[in-house]
């Protein structure tokens, strides 16, 4: 068996543990429906049998019904039984479906929660790595498929006991007449086997179809403004069409063979039920009366067996959901966000000694050897590519060294608690995202303790103050769907306030001012020179004139730090920072 087949072996044979798994953490509510969905099943073939019994007295102009399980009754006595079975049937499965919607609804917050706390709580590098769309599909259309596994195991277990409790009832009333319908049956589920397994395999590939087309669709999402500027249009149709294609293709075959499965059921159980006809006919029944309710039993006992045919392509074609959210829970959980304990006095100054990072096809960093002291500001400025935002994620703490130290105040940083570092150090980055919600919202950005007179203070010292007071309700101003009310650099601007709102000792900013207008660009310039000397910052920059605050400026190319110092210095012995700032048009 190849490595792949054994991985895909290992993974189907999760699955049915996963879905014992959901059912051993509720296994209360399991174990309440399912008595309430045998006593209610024992009902109701109660209740056939009286109603057949009663029919048969009347049809035979006597007034004693049976004997039933072994006692005579008088008709209106008789009416009186059915009767009664039917309305506590009904107040059985009625709270059976309260029960069962109380045990969708908790595996569903249960499922999301995990499936949520885990992807947050992971590595920077395993958020980054995901496809576009992975966490929006997991939570929807994967928790979505479990979810109905439960309720569809619900609903078999339902069937399930229903039919034990009607089979065992006509053992009761003809043992030859049920054991003849039983042992057909058997022959039924043999037969339905292979289907099954088909339904299995197809559904797998159907989970993984749909997982690539989320996918795809989350990214071309995310390029309409390219694709109108391009005229594009056309080509991302047929892209789309393509995609649709393919997986509506795996989807179809997989409904083909799932809703067939019920009919082909129902057709051999009732060819099932006539062998058993057919078979006490040639033995004569002595007791047409008890005959006859036991056909009526096991006719409405087909539905129960349909219900469990349906509910088996179901499961089957949900374990593959079941198996991926599994293992991207386990996989979420076996990265986590690394923190430590550290708490020092302070995090300055950060040095690094000969840093390196490498991704798993290349190395991004190397070599890299520098002290930021308190209050100082330091540029860095390098090529498209060079492993300048790779070395902002170190220094942020959201990845870790492949080699060389990182440590802050003499601290390791990946040994200093990951909350007390949040406190301190902040970001800003090129592309401001803000979420649905008002200006102070976007500000504190969820986080406790920062007071309104903090989020004024962060957005003087932005430069955003004047632009907030300006809205209808200022502060409180709900900015629309992703803060779409907003410009640019109004935007930018209020990115800075966010990363403010703590007085962090750090910050670092990633190109702050390279798709902003003039006037934006000069307010941020003007915070930047405000911050100076107040807190530690390193600027990513492209525009050289962002880094005229700067103490030092660090130059990167291809992964190496090939220059580091005053500006004045490197003017003279830096080949690259003179070609940037003569692009800048900066004489020297």
């Amino acid at each position: 068996m190849t490595p792949s087949n054994n991985k895909t072996h290992e993974t189907a044979t999760k699955r049915p543990a996963v879905l014992a798994n959901l059912v051993a953490q509720h296994k209360g509510r399991i174990t309440l429906l399912s008595f309430l969905s045998f006593a209610g099943a024992l009902l109701e073939a109660l209740f056939i049998v009286m109603v057949t019994s009663i029919a048969m007295a009347l049809v035979g102009g006597t007034t004693t019904v049976g004997p039933v399980f072994g006692r005579s009754l008088g008709v209106p006595i008789a009416l009186i039984f059915a009767a009664s079975a039917l309305a506590v049937r009904l107040i059985f499965s009625l709270s059976g479906v309260r029960v069962s919607a109380d045990l969708v609804g908790e595996v569903t917050t249960n499922q999301r929660n995990e499936l949520a706390h885990a992807y947050l709580r992971t590595s920077w590098a395993v958020q980054q790595s995901e496809p576009a769309g992975r966490l929006q599909e997991l939570l929807t259309s994967f928790v979505g498929r479990v979810t109905n596994s439960i309720s569809t195991l619900a609903n078999s277990l339902t069937a399930g006991l229903s039919l034990i409790a009607f089979l065992s009832t006509g053992l009761l009333m003809h043992p030859a007449a049920t054991a003849a319908v039983l042992l057909a049956l058997a022959g039924v589920g043999a037969i339905l086997t292979p289907l099954r397994r088909r339904i299995r395999k197809r559904s797998a590939a159907n989970a993984q179809a749909n997982l690539s087309f989320a996918n795809a669709i989350s990214e071309f999402g995310s390029l309409g403004l390219e694709m109108q500027t391009f005229g594009a249009e056309s080509a991302f149709e047929k892209r789309i069409d393509r995609l649709t294609a393919d997986a509506t293709a795996t989807q179809r075959q997989t409904q083909i063979l799932q809703n067939s499965l019920p009919y082909v059921y129902m057709s051999l159980a009732y060819a099932a039920v006539l062998a058993g006809i057919s078979l006490l006919w040639q033995v004569g029944p002595d007791d047409l009366g008890a005959v006859g309710a036991v056909m009526i039993l096991m006719v409405r006992s087909l539905s129960y067996g349909q219900q469990m045919a349906t509910s088996s392509a179901a499961l089957a074609a949900n374990a593959p959901f079941l198996g991926n959210v599994r293992e991207t829970v386990d996989r979420y959980l076996s990265t986590p966000s690394a923190t430590g304990a550290a708490r020092p006095e302070s995090l300055l100054p950060i040095e690094a000694a000969n840093v390196g990072f490498s991704y798993s096809d290349r190395l991004a960093l190397t070599k890299v050897t520098f002290r930021l002291a308190p209050g100082e500001s330091l540029g860095i400025i390098g090529p498209s590519g060079a492993g300048k935002s790779t070395l902002a994620q170190l220094l942020l703490g959201i990845r870790h060294p492949s080699f060389g130290s990182l440590t802050a105040n003499g601290i390791p940083i990946s040994e200093i608690d990951r909350t007390w570092w949040s406190e301190r150090v902040s970001f800003v980055a090129q592309d401001p995202l803000l979420f649905t919600g008002t200006v102070a919202e976007n500000i504190r950005f969820f986080r406790s303790g920062i007071e309104n007179d903090d989020l004024v203070e962060a957005a003087r010292r932005a430069n955003i103050l004047a632009d907030i007071e300006a809205l209808p309700h200022g502060f409180d101003t709900h900015l629309g769907e992703r803060g779409n009310q907003l410009s640019g650099g109004q935007r930018q601007r209020l990115s800075i306030a966010r990363a403010l709102a703590t007085n962090p000792e750090f910050l670092v900013l990633d190109e702050p001012t390279s798709a902003l207008d003039g006037r934006s660009e000069s307010l941020i310039r003007t915070t930047l020179a405000e911050l100076r000397g107040t807190m530690s910052i390193v600027i990513i920059a492209h525009r050289m004139s962002t880094l005229d605050i700067c103490d030092r400026i660090m130059v990167i190319e291809h992964g190496e730090m090939t220059g580091l110092g005053p500006p004045k210095s490197l003017r003279s012995r830096n080949k690259f920072y003179q070609q940037a700032l003569s692009v800048a048009g900066i004489t020297q």
